[in-house]
């Protein structure tokens, strides 16, 4: 199948790193925009644990993906 070609672990975590990449910068930006306000920060905060979500599960997916295709 044509689509298979690009599913590799690299593509994956690729993907996972840029995705969290995107909510980390998003996580800086209201974090330094907060100026203290605590609703702003927890936001900040939130996007961060997006972002590390999105990379853990990229990781993940990329180790599953590489020991699926050697076996």
């Amino acid at each position: 199948m044509p689509a298979d070609d690009y599913l590799t672990p690299t593509f994956v975590l690729f993907v996972g790193g840029f995705v969290a990449a995107i909510f980390f910068f998003g996580a800086v930006l209201a974090y330094v925009a907060s100026g203290g306000v605590e609703a702003v920060t927890g936001l900040a905060l939130g996007l961060a644990g997006i972002g590390g979500l999105f990379l853990a599960v990229g990781v993940v997916g990329a180790g599953v993906l590489r020991y699926w295709k050697k076996s």
